[in-house]
């Protein structure tokens, strides 16, 4: 809890901004870790928008989970600005009545709010949690219209940062990161290839599928996991409905299954073998730093951000292009060779130590927090 310097004797104030808290996803875990890992220097409230149906995802004792319950469902463009501009004013109102003087707003629709909603004294940082090229056209306009107005951007990853550079005032580099954990024995875990996200055609479990065809015919031990979807908004039916049919025309049926999202993962990374990804656009995704500080190889498509700056190509994992074949022939080397496994694996753990530990990048956060106060004296 050492002081930076010039650091105030009073705690600053700090409300981290996000959309819901309803959904076990990468972007309420990075929320949640943000608002208990910068309690030692700050006083720290999460505040999501949408009211919370049940308890939050990821709330432990001691935290301050707010909810400015404003239920979001825009059907026309003029409804979607009804709703941010309500949500502004109810966010407005809430950093007045709690004094906050730092947001930290997730996503950019609501870093594009929080830019305009509130008064110069608070300082507001807009945090990426995508790719700079996966917000749609209109959202990208809006982007560079509000992002002048934030104190800060920070970006998940170098490649992003030179693009949110062009149209902010500050940027900087702060990675998503991860508690060390103890990772299961290899001797005990199951012939499980996992992984996890929200089921849309952006994650590319359909890629998966054709990739691991032949690995999974080869080594008949094996199964896929995917694990995720099941909240409001985060699975579309009907690209689940071409999964299950796919599943039937690769004959992979009884080697692929299904389950929930939920806020136990790291019981499925402790069972997993291997980590893989078919993502086909990503902004740093947090599953990889997981699956890694847990001990697991990784394959992984190269989508345009993210895993290159995770994954150490044939050090702890492998990078593929867009090639499904040679995917395939990666996880199916992993699934045959058990002590290569254990290899990337403790590579994996040492690399997610040390570049992805809160050690290392809270620290970031803090010198950016302060280093925007101090431009007020």
């Amino acid at each position: 809890m050492a002081k930076l310097a010039g650091e105030p004797s009073e705690k600053r104030r700090v409300a981290v901004l996000i959309n819901d808290m309803n959904a076990a996803g990468g972007i309420q875990r990075v929320a949640a870790n943000l608002v208990r890992d910068l309690q030692p220097w700050y006083r720290t409230t999460l505040v999501a928008v949408e009211p919370f149906r049940t308890t939050p995802v990821f709330h432990e004792p001691g935290l301050d989970f707010c909810s400015l319950d404003l239920p979001r469902n825009p059907l026309s463009r003029s409804a979607l600005l009804r709703e941010l501009l309500k949500g502004g004013r109810k966010f407005r109102r809430f950093v007045k009545e709690r004094q906050i003087d730092t947001v930290l707003a997730i996503w950019f629709d609501w870093s594009s709010v929080a830019a305009f909603a509130l008064p110069r004294s608070v300082k507001t940082v807009g945090c990426e949690h995508i790719s700079y090229w996966q917000a749609t056209r209109k959202w990208r306009w809006i982007r560079t219209l509000s992002y002048r107005h934030l104190d800060a951007v920070v970006s998940l990853t170098e490649e992003d940062r030179p693009l949110f550079a062009k149209i902010s005032r500050t940027t900087s580099v702060i990675p998503n990161y991860v508690d060390a954990v103890q990772p299961a024995a290899a001797e005990g875990r199951e012939k499980i290839l996992l992984s996890i996200g929200h089921l849309d055609a952006r994650k590319g479990f359909d890629r998966l599928l054709w990739a691991l065809k032949q690995a999974l015919l080869d080594h008949p031990g094996w199964k896929l996991v995917i694990v995720g979807g099941g909240e409001k908004g985060h699975i579309d039916w009907g690209y689940l409905d071409y999964l299950s049919t796919l599943i039937q025309l690769l004959g992979l049926q009884g080697r692929v299954e299904f389950h929930p999202a939920t806020d136990r993962i790291d019981e499925w990374y402790r069972r997993a073998s291997i980590y893989v990804l078919g993502s086909r656009r990503e902004g740093l995704p947090m599953v990889l730093i997981e699956a890694k500080a847990h001990g697991l190889p990784v394959v992984s498509f190269d989508c345009p951000t993210g895993p290159k700056e995770i994954v150490r190509n044939d050090i702890d994992g492998y990078l593929l292009q867009n090639d499904s074949i040679e995917f395939g022939r990666a996880a199916s080397k992993l699934m045959a060779d058990a002590e290569l496994r254990c290899r990337m694996g403790v590579a994996a753990v040492e690399d997610a130590r040390h570049r992805f530990a809160p050690a290392f990048v809270l620290p970031k956060w803090r010198e950016l927090i302060e280093s925007l106060h101090k431009q007020d004296h």
